[in-house]
């Protein structure tokens, strides 16, 4: 796991969460390419930038909202995905209706 959250490390339990959610999802032997009770986690989470916290919390109306906590997901589990770049195609279809909306 990676990201700027709002949760203090000592509420929740990252690592916990993340072989949690490798079991739910399958990675539960080395065989299924990931054990999720044997596999390394590192946990780098810090607490948000003050500045940013600001800009997400005080908006000025309804419309004006800020970036809210982001994170970084890896190892997405998916049967679909785009021949050609190979990522997985809800990626390729979200980064097609961004790049629509940017026009």
């Amino acid at each position: 796991m990676l990201g700027e959250v709002s949760v203090s490390k000592d509420l929740l339990n990252f690592e916990e969460v993340a072989r949690r959610v490798c079991g739910e999802v399958g990675f539960t032997s080395d065989e299924m390419g990931l054990d999720n009770k044997t596999m390394q986690v590192i946990v780098n989470v810090h607490a948000q930038d003050a500045n940013i916290a600001a800009a997400v919390h005080m908006q000025k109306d309804e419309l004006d909202m800020g970036a809210g906590d982001q994170g970084l997901m890896f190892g997405y589990a998916t049967d679909e995905w785009d021949k050609e770049t190979l990522h997985p195609y809800s990626h390729v279809l979200a980064n097609s209706i961004c790049e629509e909306m940017a026009i």
